[in-house]
Formats: C-alpha cells, structure tokens, sequence
C-alpha cells in the first residue's frame, strides 16, 4: 500500500474504493504467509504501508504485537473503522516510510504488496532502507515483496482493467503505462463510478511512478543495504520459481544468516533465483 510522494494524494483519493479496487487484485495467500512470519518473530512486528487494514487487522486478530504506519490519512481513517468495529485496539500511525521515527523497536518489519516499488528515485529507496535498519532490534527481521516486471505493459491508450459491482453502481477502472527510464514506469489509472441507470457519480485520475524490481534485483538492494538473506517465495510459497510467477518475496536478517546469497543470482537457502 504505497505512500511515498504523489502515491499518497493517489491513496487518499482512492481510500473508499481500495477494497473494490487494489484490495481484490491480490490472487495469491500473501496475507497467510505474514500471519506464519509474524509467528516466528521474537517481538514486535510493524507493517510498512499499512493502508486499511488489509494484512494488519489480521495480524492483531491473531494476538501479534504488530502495528503500522502508512501516509494516507484516508486510509487510516478506513483503518481505524475497521479496527473499532472489530474491537482491536488502535495501532497506527500516520508516518511517512522515507522518515521513520523508530529505533531498535521491531522484531520483524513488513514491506508488503510491492511498497518498495514506489520508491521512485534512488535518495527515496535509501531511505527506505535505512529506516529499516534502525527501526529493527539486533538480529531483527526484514520481508519485502514486489511484483515481477512484465514485458509488453505499455500502451498509447488507456486500457480497461475490469468492471466491479460497487454499492448501487459498476466501478469501472481503467490504466495507462509508459517509461521513463530504466527500471522506472509510470502508472495512470482512470476510476469510473457509475448508477445502474448509468449516470457518471464519480471520476478518479491518478498517476504514479513505479521503480521496477527483478528479483535479482531486490535481493542486491538487501545485500547493499547491509542485510543478509535468508529465505525467498515465489507468489507467497516457498520453492523453485514458476515461468508463471508473478510476485517475489525475500526475507534478511540484519545479522550474518547461516545461508547467506552469494550472489542475486542465486539463493541456497528457501528457495532459488533462477
């Protein structure tokens, strides 16, 4: 759930319609796969980008220690209603992820549903990497997801994404991506709220940069940033990589691991890079 720069005014635009949008795109059990991470982590768990709830509120049901920080407000405010109607307590923060203000506070730290791809330019991904750091206890934790690029994603046009029940009308989404760069897109997405009489109730642009990860990629920026790493999944599940596989996730230790990458190429610990 993004919230650097731009992504954040996108978030708070899109807060009420998240759980019909970006909230039913997540195919596979990423939620599952925190919930047994939290269970293994020896102290507090903090989720980065919280957004609504999504991953979190479950993480509290299940009695973890675990809070989190996202910088849309909207967001938390549909947080903190969710969290009130099931009886949680209130455990986030309005922070943004480039100015974390911990220190040695969390066993583990959770960068899910690809956060660390709208760390658009490299002084944003820096600091990202360092508020980890300090925010984590000694032998602390570290899991980050992203999506694996794609070829052929770009378009002159913008192309529809889907059509979505929502409330009395159809939520219609559509998206536009070019390159910048190198590694680096831009994503514009157009929201349409319509009645079923058909009368427009609302429309959303939005527009945002996305820094592209590999999985290669992502397990150098860990290495670089002074980590080591310890186990990998493809879409959520621990194993060889699929020609199909569209999501990586990698876990490190801030502490030496006892199976440490050599390299990004490959990984003799969870999983494989290949």
């Amino acid at each position: 759930m993004p919230e650097a720069g731009a992504a954040a005014s996108a978030y708070d635009e899109i807060a009420h319609l998240y759980d019909v949008d970006m909230g039913r795109n997540m195919p596979f059990d990423d939620v599952g796969l925190y919930t047994a991470l939290a269970a293994q982590a020896a102290g507090s768990v903090l989720e980065v980008g919280c957004g609504n709830g999504r991953i979190l509120l479950e993480l509290l049901k299940h009695g973890f220690d675990a809070y989190g920080i996202d910088r849309s407000a909207a967001m938390l405010a549909e947080f903190l209603k969710r969290a009130n109607r099931a009886q949680l307590g209130a455990r986030v923060c309005q922070m943004d992820v480039r100015a974390m203000a911990f220190s040695n506070a969390f066993a583990l730290v959770l960068c899910p549903y690809s956060l660390v791809t709208y760390m658009a330019s490299q002084q944003d991904l820096a600091r990202l990497m360092n508020g980890i750091r300090r925010a984590l206890c000694t032998r602390g934790r570290v899991v980050i997801d992203a999506f694996i690029p794609k070829a052929n994603v770009f378009g002159g046009d913008f192309r529809l994404d889907y059509r979505r029940p929502h409330g009395d009308g159809v939520l219609t989404r559509a998206k536009r991506v070019s390159s910048l760069g190198a590694h680096l897109n831009r994503i514009e997405r157009r929201y349409e709220l319509v009645s079923r009489d058909g009368k427009l109730l609302q429309r959303i642009e939005t527009s945002e940069d996305i820094r592209l990860f590999t999985p290669e990629a992502l397990c150098e920026l860990l290495i670089a940033s002074g980590f080591s790493i310890d186990g990998v999944w493809w879409d959520y599940v621990s194993g060889e990589r699929l020609s199909r596989s569209r999501f990586f996730t990698v876990s490190a230790c801030l502490a030496p691991a006892r199976l440490i990458a050599p390299s990004a190429s490959r990984h003799a610990g969870r999983g494989y890079l290949t």
